[in-house]
Parts: C-alpha cells; sequence; structure tokens
C-alpha cells in the first residue's frame, strides 16, 4: 500500500508542479453554467451536448418553472433510464434507480460536490430545493473513470442559482390542498466582473397517511426551509472564482420505524454544502482549474415521540485538474482527495460503528479527440480508498458522423462501488468481509439532432460483479455473484410553433444472475411525456408518467416477495402572464386520481390541486 500512495502522492506533486509554469494567458475561461447547450458533467469539462458521446438529459431554469415541480423527485421522474421511488409523502425516504443498477450506484453532485450520505451511500433527493436549483445535468452509464467510487449508473448534478448583469428578482408565493404551502425569493445583481445571488425558501404541508396499513387517519407532514448564496468574480481575464452554499433544515414524518412497526416517527436535521472553483488560463490552451468542497448532512430520527438516534455525514474534497485544448480535442489531467466521517449517537441501543471515516485518492486522465467525421474519447483513473484499497478504472468511445446532425457510436466503461460504512461497519447487519461492486457497460447509441426536433436510441449491457443486497430475514448485506442489466432508451423532443414536446421510453431487463429474477422495484419498461404549448399570454401543459409492474418485498410479516402493480399518472398545469412581472399559475397533479404504489405498502399522492403567483423584476 505504501507504494501506491507514493504513486497517487506523486502525481499529485506532478500536477502541482505544473501550476507554477503559467504565463500571460489571452483567452477568458467562461462560466459553463452560462452556457446554454454546455454539458460538464459527462467528463468534467465543458463541452457542447452534441460532442458528448454518453447519454445525457439536461434540464434547465425554463423547463423546472414550466414544469411547476415541487422536488426532485417531480422532475427525475421516469425520464430515460431513471426510476425513483418514494415511500410515502414527499418527505419520505426516496431511492432512484439508474438503469436498473442499485439506489447508491448513481453519484449525486451540488455545484461539483457529492451529496450522497456516508453511511448508506444514498442521496436526500426529497430535501434538496428545486427553487434554488439552476439546471440539472443527468449522465447515463459508468463515469467512474472520471469521478470515481459510486457511479456505476451514472451521475446526476444540480447546479444552483447563478445571477448575471443587472438586478433581477423574483417572488414565488404557492399554496395547494393538505394545508400545503410554498415560498420563495430570488435576487440575483451583478456586471461584467461580479455576479451576487441570493435565493431564500420555505415549503410545509399537512401531507397524507404514508402507508396504507395505517388506518388511524393521521397525515404524515413535512416542512423544509434554508437558503441558497452564489459569488463569482471575475478578477483578470485568465482568473475566475466561484463560491456557492447551500443549506436546508427539514422536519418530516413517516410510517414504519422501530420493531413493532409503528406509525409515530419523526425525521428532522439540515444538509448544507459549501463549494469553490478557482479557474486559472495559463495559456492560451492551458487552463487549470482548482476546487474544494464541503458536505453536511444530519439526521434525528425520534420513534413514538422519543428520540432514538442521531446520524452525521462530514465530507471534504479537493480537487486539482489541468485541460489542454487541441486543435481537434482537448486533453485533461487531474488529481483528487475526499475524506468522509461519520457521526452516530443511538440512545435506544447504544450500539456504534466499528470504524467511521474513509479516504480517498484519485488520479485520473483523459483524451478527446476528431478527426473528421470519427471521434475518439478515453479516460483512465486510479483510486486508493483507506478502507477498500485500490481499484482501476476506464472509459473508451467512438462515434461516426454520419452527416451533420447524425451520429452513431459505440463505447465500453468499467465502474466500481465500495462498500458503504453502514454495510461494513454499522450498528447492526454489518458484513465486513463485502467485496466492492465492480461492473462492465457496453453501449451503442444512434442520434440526431436538427434544428426543431432531435431523437436518441441507446442500447446497453452492465454486468454487475459482487453486487451488494440483503437478505430478507436477517437484513445482513451479502454480495451476489452477478447481475446482467440490458436495455433499450428511446428519447426526443420536438418544439415549434409554441408546442414543445419531450419524450422518453426505457425498456430493461435486470437480473440476478444467482437466482434468475429480476431486481427488486425495477420495472421491464416506463416512460414519460412531456408537453407543453404556449400562445399569446397562456400556456398549457402537461406530463404522462408510466411504469410496468415490479418486484418488491411485502410491507409486513412474513415479508415474502410480492409484485407492486403498473401505472400511468397524468399530471395539468397552466399559466397566465398578466402583466410583464406578475403570473398566475396552476397544477392538477394525478388528475384521474389514479390509486398505485411505488413501493408495496406506501401510499402515493391522490388528485392534488396547488396554485401560485408569481412576481418578477
Amino acid at each position: 500500500m505504501r507504494y501506491k500512495k507514493n504513486a497517487v502522492a506523486s502525481g499529485v506533486a506532478l500536477a502541482m508542479a505544473m501550476t507554477t509554469l503559467s504565463a500571460q494567458a489571452q483567452q477568458h475561461v467562461e462560466d459553463p453554467q452560462q452556457l446554454g447547450d454546455v454539458q460538464v458533467t459527462a467528463n468534467r469539462l465543458p463541452q457542447s451536448q452534441a460532442d458528448v458521446l454518453a447519454s445525457t438529459t439536461i434540464i434547465d431554469r425554463d423547463e423546472i418553472e414550466r414544469s411547476q415541480a415541487n422536488s426532485v423527485v417531480e422532475l427525475l421522474q421516469n425520464r430515460a433510464g431513471i426510476e425513483v421511488v418514494q415511500t410515502g409523502t414527499p418527505g419520505g425516504l426516496t431511492t432512484l434507480f439508474m438503469r436498473g443498477s442499485e439506489s447508491d450506484h448513481t453519484l449525486v453532485l451540488v455545484d461539483g460536490v457529492r451529496v450522497t450520505s456516508a453511511t448508506s451511500g444514498g442521496a436526500s433527493l426529497e430535501f434538496l430545493p428545486v427553487d434554488a436549483i439552476e439546471r440539472i445535468e443527468v449522465v447515463r452509464g459508468p463515469r467512474a473513470a472520471t469521478y470515481g467510487s459510486d457511479a456505476i449508473g451514472g451521475v446526476i448534478q444540480i447546479f444552483t442559482r447563478n445571477g448575471g448583469a443587472g438586478t433581477h428578482g423574483s417572488l414565488d408565493l404557492r399554496a395547494g390542498e393538505h394545508g400545503t404551502s410554498r415560498q420563495s425569493a430570488h435576487v440575483s445583481a451583478g456586471d461584467t466582473d461580479t455576479r451576487l445571488n441570493a435565493t431564500v425558501f420555505h415549503r410545509d404541508s399537512d401531507g397524507f397517511n404514508a402507508t396504507s396499513s395505517d388506518t388511524s387517519g393521521e397525515r404524515d407532514g413535512f416542512r423544509r426551509a434554508g437558503g441558497q448564496l452564489g459569488l463569482a468574480h471575475r478578477f483578470s481575464d485568465r482568473i475566475d472564482l466561484n463560491l456557492s452554499a447551500m443549506r436546508e433544515d427539514f422536519d418530516a414524518d413517516y410510517d414504519n420505524c422501530s420493531y413493532p412497526a409503528s406509525a409515530d416517527c419523526r425525521t428532522e436535521g439540515y444538509l448544507q454544502t459549501f463549494g469553490a472553483q478557482l479557474d486559472v488560463a495559463l495559456e492560451p490552451d492551458w487552463d487549470m482549474i482548482v476546487t474544494g468542497g464541503h458536505f453536511d448532512e444530519q439526521r434525528d430520527e425520534h420513534y413514538d415521540g422519543v428520540r432514538n438516534s442521531r446520524i452525521e455525514s462530514h465530507r471534504n474534497e479537493l480537487g486539482l485538474q489541468h485541460r489542454f485544448t487541441r486543435s481537434n480535442g482537448v486533453d485533461s489531467l487531474g488529481v483528487d482527495y475526499r475524506e468522509e466521517s461519520i457521526d452516530y449517537d443511538d440512545y435506544a441501543a447504544g450500539s456504534s460503528y466499528q470504524k467511521d471515516s474513509r479516504e480517498n485518492y484519485g488520479i485520473y486522465g483523459s483524451m478527446q479527440r476528431r478527426f473528421g467525421d470519427h471521434e475518439l474519447t478515453g479516460s483512465l483513473r486510479y483510486d486508493d480508498d483507506s478502507r477498500f484499497g485500490d481499484k482501476t478504472t476506464g472509459n473508451a468511445g467512438y462515434a461516426y458522423h454520419l452527416t451533420a446532425a447524425q451520429r452513431i457510436g459505440l463505447s465500453y466503461g468499467t465502474a466500481f462501488k465500495a462498500p458503504n460504512l453502514i454495510d461494513l461497519y454499522g450498528p447492526y447487519g454489518t458484513n465486513p468481509d463485502l467485496d466492492a461492486e465492480t461492473s462492465r457497460t457496453w453501449e451503442a447509441f444512434w442520434a440526431v439532432d436538427q434544428r426543431a426536433w432531435n431523437a436518441r436510441v441507446t442500447a446497453f449491457e452492465s454486468r454487475i460483479d459482487d453486487l451488494i443486497t440483503y437478505d430478507n430475514a436477517t437484513f445482513i448485506p451479502y454480495n451476489v455473484d452477478e447481475s446482467r442489466i440490458r436495455g433499450v432508451e428511446l428519447s426526443g423532443g420536438w418544439e415549434r410553433g409554441g408546442l414543445d414536446l419531450r419524450a422518453s421510453l426505457t425498456y430493461q431487463d435486470p437480473e440476478n444472475r444467482e437466482t434468475g429474477e429480476r431486481l427488486q422495484r425495477r420495472a421491464h419498461v416506463f416512460g414519460r411525456l412531456d408537453a407543453d404549448y404556449a400562445v399569446a399570454d397562456w400556456s398549457f401543459g402537461g406530463t404522462l408518467r408510466a411504469a410496468g409492474d415490479r418486484r418488491d418485498v411485502q410491507f409486513g410479516a412474513p415479508y415474502g416477495p410480492t409484485t407492486t402493480t403498473g401505472y400511468g399518472v397524468v399530471d395539468l398545469r397552466t399559466a397566465w402572464q398578466v402583466t410583464p412581472t406578475v403570473e398566475l399559475s396552476a397544477k392538477l397533479e394525478n388528475a384521474f386520481n389514479r390509486d398505485y404504489q411505488l413501493a408495496d405498502g406506501y401510499n402515493t399522492q391522490d388528485r392534488y390541486l396547488e396554485g401560485g403567483v408569481t412576481i418578477s423584476f
């Protein structure tokens, strides 16, 4: 292990030494969040979305506002390759399955900072505020060669709001059924050198009964409130600094805690992120990017009115990347460091974690080239984890331009997921002998991007070795020898004359190769259709979300296998621009009052009406 750490240290030293070679640069490093068509998540560098070989989706601020979504869950649900399962009310635990992989196989970032729990490896998507989001980038497929552990299924990066030239602001007030209210305010000010923005937000609701077995009639409510700050400053034509911070406090009721199961459960706590990025143009074709980030999440669990436990996740990150622009592409070389730890108090049983921290060092490089109608990409990464060991991962891709607007391509990538601390050393149901999960993925695609419409068809196969799953009787994690996930994604959009259509359909076969059974809570087929039409000062829209049946575990004893039925849910929305500064809007979720479940035993939202007013300047 000493040799491995020395190798990483040498890589860090080499990359740091390169910064001393700076000369006067003649180009300005653009802020990637200001470039509407730019995708920065797939390869950790700004690229036109048309130049990215990976299967991607971008949800921008305009789409967020048009959808009137109240949560990240609503924005992501049933998009290409994505299934989201929420247990009960909007404050309930949320898990996301990308391309049939496990819920902790998708890396979630906020402004480049990991926001996944240091214990379970999942992200609290249910509490991430849409009011503070500028855009969401989704990248499907393995990205471990760029980001390290966790990115087996893909990466979701959330960028918080940013400012522009001049002074602008908005106030959004909404109210709905079940005592629901939502308020947010955003203001930004800036000039060509400095931009500052701030958002404050609040949402609460009486909710609805989280579980079908609870016949008491009680409702499981939730509350969240917080703020976001962003600052960008250009020191010179070659130096830019971006700072971001976000914090949210939450409080949510839920069911099915303790044993025997209780309906009086509550979680409260907070999550916060801090991010910094310094961009320096060392030469016209050589940029250096220094990043730093910090993440905290705390959850206090209360069972039957008594404080049961407290869990805190903390993470610090540092990164250094150099980009070299060539006449026909770009190369990058980077190093990063991550340290995470947990604090755990079990007030009921007094149990604890055997080990509560870990470190990871990584060094990576990538290249992208275009030779006429041919595109080549490649990346390689080495990771050294203090609890797991070392792992080398890679990606390679090729695309051919059939026409100026049409491409076909093929890629192959490897990835890994280090076991979570709760599985290895947690207070219960642990297995310190777990192996890391590893994957191999093939992908082939055809894509066309015309001015008014676009479409993409992607076929993929992933084989995940040593998949970590859980014994339904003992809840102890163990490794499955192999799972295989095959699938096809279809996605596209069309925009003309005020009509905007976006659609996606996914077919997949996520199979446990040991038993031949489908992996739990994954549908064979699911899809989404969004349609919006604008005429004069009015807009009208709707969303159809549908999925087939899924294997699950029974909510109550004897906890055997079961199946949740498929569903199709329609949401409707409209908005009226009363004046240039005032907009009235309303939405009707689950318009046909469909009774369905995402997880066995847990209720979902019935028909729900909400309206609001937005005042902007």
